[in-house]
């Protein structure tokens, strides 16, 4: 009675996406935290070039952890 009530498909689908989406967001973040160290590291060497790059990798970490959660909401706003 109850497997006629739980798609089982739709229930793994979301499992194994809300995995794979928490996964993104942490590494992704996790790069944007290494930039952000790695960058003040830099600049107090007085490296700028390497101190620019760290500050991008970190930008580009944030801007992708804030794409992939907007794209989330859009996705749960979508369906209802």
């Amino acid at each position: 009675m109850i497997a006629a009530v739980i798609n089982t498909d739709a229930l793994v689908k979301m499992a194994y996406s809300s995995v794979l989406a928490g996964v993104a967001v942490a590494v992704v973040v996790s790069i944007a935290i290494l930039g952000l160290t790695r960058s003040s590291e830099m600049r107090r060497e007085h490296r700028a070039g390497a101190a620019a790059a760290y500050t991008a990798a970190a930008a580009v970490g944030l801007l992708l952890a804030v794409a992939i959660v907007i794209y989330g909401l859009i996705l749960v706003a979508h369906k209802t």
